[in-house]
């Protein structure tokens, strides 16, 4: 699990609307994941998907991981703490709580998030590039 995480090019290839919107997701090339084996997490330029108001939300920091599981999925639950000045100027918690789906039937797998409902099949795909 322990590495760096890029967006792949399947999830920048899609269109992914937001929930309750019209809009289509921005989703930057730049978005990463890093995993440390200290079980420290950092975010960089990735997005989130804000409920109730299915608002898209920046999520740049840093904060902690660990292994869980989803009914019969394994997971990684993240709670990453949001660089942020002042939390309420865009609307989004400063607090980025999120459950990564594991996805692949063997290491190395792809951090899976999804958006939305998950019956939708919109999500975005990080891929293991060290």
């Amino acid at each position: 699990m322990v590495g760096t995480y890029r967006i792949d090019s399947d999830t920048l290839a899609r269109r992914i609307s937001v929930p309750m919107s019209t809009t289509a997701l921005s989703i930057s090339r730049d978005s990463a994941i890093v995993l440390s084996a200290d079980h420290k997490a950092k975010f960089s330029q990735v997005t989130e998907i804000h409920p109730p108001v299915a608002q898209s939300c920046l999520v740049n920091g840093s904060g902690s991981w660990e292994l869980g599981r989803n009914d019969v999925y394994s997971v990684v639950n993240v709670q990453i703490q949001r660089n942020v000045d002042r939390p309420s100027v865009d609307g989004c918690e400063p607090t980025y709580y999120g459950q990564l789906m594991l996805y692949g039937k063997q290491s190395p797998y792809k951090l899976h998030i999804t958006i939305g409902d998950p019956d939708s099949g919109d999500a975005m795909q990080f891929e293991k590039i060290d």
